[in-house]
């Protein structure tokens, strides 16, 4: 009964009493004086069957005693599981794993710290707040009071990294200084991962105070981790913290523009914690790919971002007539072997090839092209393309006229041959490869020799173009930019005829790299392992890609391939059209439930508080309806039939009453925010992802709702800024959506949340501001993304705004809604007349009216008016005044119309 307590437990007392009320209950009138009266006698003879007892039975006394007990009971208000006060006083430290693992259950810590602050502010304690993620410059824990630590849980977002416990047990000794006083509380609020340094961090955790470990097991945890690439489609293996309970989800699959290419359905029993799936995707479809997560679950460790250097090439491969028959003996065979799980192959005459979709197209020991098709592959190469040669019989032959169409360097004619009967030298070893090679990077062995070999004519030209070369300085491997494509020659066969390079590892990422530059484009035939690639996109611990801040810097390639930190953010770098990705998740990332000896793990929400209240009163009603027909059942003024009808009856009835009554759960806790929004009359804007977007349209809020003060009778408190995804968005009235460019298409449950808005009576303003880019629908980056969006989100038919809408004669009088441009229309509903009471609930334009709108501390314009000046952005702020007016009082501006009309029909 450790679970069980009582809101008001002196009521208890008065359990004392029953013995009392039993006396009360016992007691019987003082008995009649007896008189001897002759005609009694007559009466004594008669016989009944029925006789009225003198007292009332002892089991009427019992079931009353319990009656009252049950009614004591209640008004004492019995919780289950209610919060037990905090015994601790002196300091309380909170270490928080704010890790990748934490954003799937991040609201949980998020109320684990606010309870914690709340405790902290009642006693007077002081706090510190400890996180476990990987920081650039880890700034000293300091005390603070409750509302300075509920204000920097506030602030605290889930990293895109795993926790870095060792390094978290470094920095408590900064806390030697301030916990002084041995009645220290420490709440180790873990992400329930095991890691490197938990045992660590929780011996030293002990060894300042009392440590309880938050970890609840049974919460479901995914990660995604991308299986190596095969032949056949990406493949990836969704692996899951807790097996105890059946689960399914879908792996989703998005491209660079938003578009989702395609899903796999997945199912674990229970038991399962892993499951592969593949994505059945076409070679054009797979190299689109951009982004794969899990979906619905808001970790970046459910996301593996996929960059160029997954795509799968098809590479052309077009056979030497004079080639051997054999596979084992053929060229073909090495390549295809070296990059079959990275490329798709076909294999055809050059003519097909080069009309075919191939990006990179080998030519093994061809010699002599003829002109036509020298002409089409030098254009094919020209648009893009990649073509790799690798020397021979046949070449070396060709060579001793001219050097052949389409080498990067002139030939020597007649090869070189080591080792042999006119050898002049012993076979060579490769050297290493120049830091402007693309081949930069690569680790040369040294059980590769090169026996034979064309060689190159010395020179200048040769020298700028080779890209691999031998010890002795001759080049192995030459290539050339034509155009926007590349051109590379192997001086050595695929074969191992002449060296040993087909059967070596360096073969295969050698042909990657070549292969590569053609999913880079041309600009990366001359990027080395010193070329720096701009972050593009940063992926945050919630598993969303937003735009870089200032603290994320470029790297190099070799840097990219090393696991994130904070100063290798994850997310994507270079070129927009071919980036290249780090991810959060490695190969080797552990994924285990955290088990500390001798620690026990508690979960995050325990059971919730229950009152049992509402059964009792339901239990003692029924025992008053019972006691009632007993006394007239006793007293024999019941006939014994009707009392077993009507126990039958109650009998029936009471299993349904208890499970209507059953314990009820105390109300849930209101959000702050949601609270205070519905308090206070506030404008809000939903979140853009972008920070300079959300910035503006805060301050051009801000600066509608000073307007709004000083000319109407609204009073708007400060603005809120709103995520659909977790807010409540029905305490607001005036919704400001502001499209960013690549803006994402929302959730289903964000779409759900605002199609409820608009359709419980919000109005939502959407805003691309592209009014003055604007051509054409879809003709901007906020245009395409509003098309994404509007495609996912239920919405009525749209019209233009006229000068007769309600929207411009709510407050002022206008021709238009003004914002900072006015080149294209703004569209309402077309028939709100069946919602709303008629008003629409939706507006969408490209006019900016935030930047209008908006203003600094000192009321000065932040953006100029692109025409009309000061007089251009006093319209535009009645127009803001006039929608917001429409959001608050709906359409009485059109009754007032109809005012006349009624009072005549009224007869007023």
């Amino acid at each position: 009964m450790g679970a069980l307590s009582f809101t008001s437990p002196f009521i208890l007392l008065a359990l004392g009493a029953l013995p009392l009320i039993w006396l009360l209950l016992r007691a019987t009138p003082p008995s009649p004086k007896r008189e001897r009266f002759p005609a009694f006698i007559i009466l004594r003879e008669l016989k009944t069957s029925e006789e009225t007892p003198d007292r009332t039975p002892w089991w009427l006394l019992l079931m009353r005693l319990f009656l009252a007990a049950m009614i004591i009971l209640a008004l004492a208000g019995p919780v289950m599981n209610a919060p037990q006060p905090g015994t601790h006083k002196g300091p309380m430290v909170l270490v928080v794993d704010d890790s990748l693992a934490a954003a799937q259950q991040w609201r949980v810590r998020l109320d684990a710290i606010r309870e914690a602050a709340a405790e902290a502010a009642q006693d007077g304690r002081q706090a510190f707040l400890l996180t476990t993620a990987p920081q650039d410059v880890p700034a000293p824990p300091e005390p603070m009071s409750g509302e300075a630590l509920r204000a920097a849980g506030d602030s605290l977002a889930p990293k895109p990294f795993f926790a870095d416990r060792a390094g978290a047990a470094a920095k408590l000794a900064d806390l030697d200084q301030y916990l002084s006083d041995g009645d220290v509380e420490i709440r180790w609020l873990s992400d329930g991962l095991a890691g490197e340094g938990d045992d660590a961090l929780a011996a030293a955790l002990e060894e300042k105070g009392e440590l309880t470990l938050y970890a609840d097991a049974r919460a479901p945890k995914y990660l995604l981790r991308a299986l190596p690439v095969n032949s056949e489609a990406p493949a990836y293996r969704v692996e899951r913290l807790e097996a105890g309970a059946p689960a399914e989800g879908a792996v989703v699959a998005t491209a660079r523009d938003g578009r989702e290419l395609g899903r796999a359905e997945f199912e674990m029993a229970p038991g399962e914690k892993t499951r592969e799936v593949t994505l059945n995707l076409p070679l054009a479809l797979a190299n689109e790919l951009s982004v794969v997560r899990i979906e619905s679950i808001p970790s970046a460790g459910a996301v593996h971002l996929a960059d160029a250097r997954d795509r799968r090439a098809l590479i052309g491969l077009a056979r030497n007539a004079e080639s051997a028959s054999d596979d084992l003996l053929s060229g073909d065979h090495y390549i295809r072997e070296a990059l079959e799980p990275y490329a798709a192959f076909l294999n055809d005459a050059l003519s097909a090839l080069l009309q075919s979709d191939a990006s990179v197209i080998v030519l093994d020991d061809v010699g002599r092209l003829r002109a036509s098709e020298a002409q089409d592959l030098q254009a094919w190469v020209e648009r893009g393309g990649v073509l790799i040669r690798f020397a021979g019989p046949v070449l070396a032959e060709a060579a001793q006229d001219r050097t052949p169409q389409l080498t990067p360097a002139p030939l020597r004619g007649g090869g070189r041959a080591f080792g042999g009967a006119l050898t002049w030298d012993t076979p060579q070893r490769l050297d290493a490869f120049a830091p402007e090679s693309p081949f930069a990077g690569l680790a040369v062995p040294d059980d590769v020799f090169i026996r034979r070999q064309v060689l190159a004519e010395p020179g200048g030209e040769t020298s700028q173009h080779t890209w691999a070369r031998l010890e002795d300085g001759t080049p192995l491997v030459t290539g050339a930019r034509e155009g926007d494509g590349v051109v590379a020659l192997f001086h050595v066969t695929a074969t191992p005829d002449w060296s040993d390079l087909p059967l070596s590892g360096l073969f295969v990422e050698m042909l990657r790299r070549l292969t590569f530059l053609s999913s880079l484009g041309p600009e990366a035939a001359e990027d080395g392992e010193d070329a720096l690639y701009a972050p593009l996109r940063m992926l945050n611990g919630e598993g969303r890609l937003s735009r870089p801040d200032d603290r994320a810097r470029a790297l190099t390639a070799a840097e990219l391939a090393e696991p994130p930190s904070p100063e290798r953010a994850p997310g994507f770098y270079g070129a927009p059209e071919a980036p290249l990705a780090l991810n959060a998740v490695t190969a080797d990332a552990r994924f285990e439930p955290i088990s500390i000896p001798g620690v026990v793990a508690a979960p995050y929400e325990a059971a919730p508080p229950v009152s049992l209240s509402p059964p009792l009163y339901v239990i003692a009603l029924l025992l008053l309806l019972a006691d009632g027909l007993l006394a007239l059942l006793v007293s024999g003024r019941l006939n014994w039939r009707a009392a077993s009808a009507a126990t039958l009856i109650a009998v029936s009835l009471a299993p349904l009453s208890p499970d209507r009554a059953a314990a009820q759960p105390l109300d849930p806790p209101i959000e702050e925010k949601t609270m205070e929004a519905a308090l206070a009359t506030r404008l809000a804007f939903i979140q853009s992802g972008d920070p300079a977007v959300d910035e503006l349209a805060e301050q051009g809020l801000a600066a509608l709702s000073r307007e709004l003060h000083r000319r109407t009778a609204v009073e708007p408190a400060a603005p809120d800024s709103v995520d659909p995804d977790t807010d409540d968005l029905s305490v607001y009235s005036f919704l400001y959506w502001p499209i960013a460019p690549d803006a994402p298409t929302p959730s289903d449950a964000a779409l759900a949340n605002i199609e409820n808005f608009m359709r419980f009576g919000g109005l939502l303003l959407i805003d691309t501001r592209d009014d003055e880019r604007a051509v054409g629908a879809g003709s901007t980056p906020e245009g395409a993304a509003l098309q994404r969006i509007l495609g996912a989100l239920d919405i009525p038919p749209l019209t233009p705004v006229d000068d007769d809408h309600v929207l411009t004669r709510s407050f002022y009088l206008l021709e238009t809604l003004n914002g900072r441009s006015n080149n294209n229309p703004v569209w309402v509903e077309a028939d709100s007349s069946g919602s709303n009471d008629g008003v629409t609930a939706l507006i969408i334009g490209g006019r900016d009216w935030a930047g209008a709108w908006a203003a600094d501390s000192f009321g000065r314009p932040v953006r100029p008016m692109n025409t009309g000046g000061p007089r251009a952005r006093e319209l535009a702020y009645r127009a803001g005044v006039n929608m917001v007016m429409v959001a608050f009082t709906g359409n009485y501006k059109s009754d007032q119309v109809h005012t006349p009309i009624l009072l005549e029909r009224l007869g007023q």
